[in-house]
């Protein structure tokens, strides 16, 4: 039976508290310190690697856990993550899903207020391509300038400075074949 104290040590080599030390974004491997110990390059965990994946690499001085089969920390993975004073959590909000980018780009859920934002830095750009069309159900809000490259169609009306294009009337002309002149 093994003693307390060899069970200590053995957790220890398997588990170890870690920085990420170097990121290789092509291999997606990293290393990490450990007390004096620099691993060589290592996987990192990701939250999906099948058929979804997802890619956030860790970022050099993040706080991790290094997960060392049999203690060797050649063979390691590691699980990036935790929260330092480095890094530390964006939020204390528990109704708040929010994902924060270097740059201060956010994206976030709010549950109890059924919101959803996403902000992005100053010169910050969004798109969405999407060939079989694009949904909105709800109104909608614009403030800035709409430019459209193709034709505009409205079920009801397009009101435009207070004045109904399906319903509007011109004024000083003449029943028959003539014509207005052009918008003043």
């Amino acid at each position: 039976m093994a003693h307390a104290s060899d069970i200590e040590q053995l957790t220890g080599d398997i588990l170890r508290l870690g920085v990420i030390a170097s990121v290789d974004h092509a291999a997606g491997t990293c290393s990490v310190k450990t007390g004096e110990i620099v691993t060589g390059d290592l996987p990192w965990l990701a939250l999906r690697a099948g058929g979804t994946r997802w890619w956030s690499p860790p970022t050099i001085g993040e706080q991790c856990l290094l997960f060392c089969p049999e203690g060797d920390t050649e063979a390691g993975i590691v699980l990036p993550g935790l929260y330092s004073d480095m890094f530390p959590a964006p939020s204390a909000n528990p109704d708040l899903h929010l994902t924060v980018y270097p740059d201060g780009a956010q994206i976030a859920y709010d549950s109890a207020t059924h919101a959803l934002t996403a902000t992005l830095p100053a010169g910050g750009t969004a798109r969405v391509t999407a060939d079989g069309g694009f949904t909105i159900e709800g109104d909608v809000t614009i403030t800035g300038n709409v430019s459209v490259s193709g034709t505009v169609t409205a079920d009801a009306d397009v009101v435009g400075g207070g004045v109904s294009l399906k319903s509007h009337r011109h004024g000083d002309v003449q029943t028959g074949s003539g014509q207005t002149g052009a918008p003043a």
